[in-house]
């Protein structure tokens, strides 16, 4: 395994961990206020923040310039999805329970992403869909009605 290979592992188990705890806590945090819109609110407002300082630390003039020419569904599109994703987590985990919602997520994620992966959609680089790849993702939704049913 080459050095930046690991290095794109290790990173990708930190982000998912760090995926897995944001949002029980964010649920958690719906549950207590008994509101699903208003911990989604303290979520991004959080989030905002935190990107505001980096981008100030960061400046990217080229970066900003380059978005009046980006197709407006990259702009708008992304940020919608999120909030559905993060909204529907957060309403979904306190009834559902973290970890249901977190292997049907997977389940979703891994179907979806082969066919993107398969097609080159949304310049994801090609990689066509396998023998192997369907295999695994029909073992990662076994897991998941294993999981659920359990």
């Amino acid at each position: 395994m080459t050095g930046s290979l690991s290095f794109y592992l290790l990173l990708s188990i930190l982000v998912g961990a760090l995926g897995a705890v944001h949002v029980p806590i964010n649920g958690a945090l719906g549950a207590r206020i008994q509101s699903t819109v208003v911990a989604t609110f303290v979520f991004y407002a959080t989030a905002f923040l935190v990107i505001a300082a980096v981008t100030l630390f960061t400046f990217e003039r080229d970066a900003f310039r380059s978005l009046p020419h980006t197709p407006a569904w990259y702009l708008l599109l992304p940020g919608l999805i999120s909030v559905a994703v993060v909204g529907g987590n957060t309403f979904l985990i306190p009834r559902f329970g973290a970890i249901n919602v977190f292997v049907v997520a997977v389940f979703a994620q891994t179907a979806v992403r082969v066919v993107i992966s398969h097609f080159g959609w949304f310049e994801s680089p090609v990689d066509p869909i396998s023998a192997p790849k369907l295999l695994g993702a029909g073992m990662v939704a076994l897991g998941s009605v294993l999981v659920v049913r359990t």
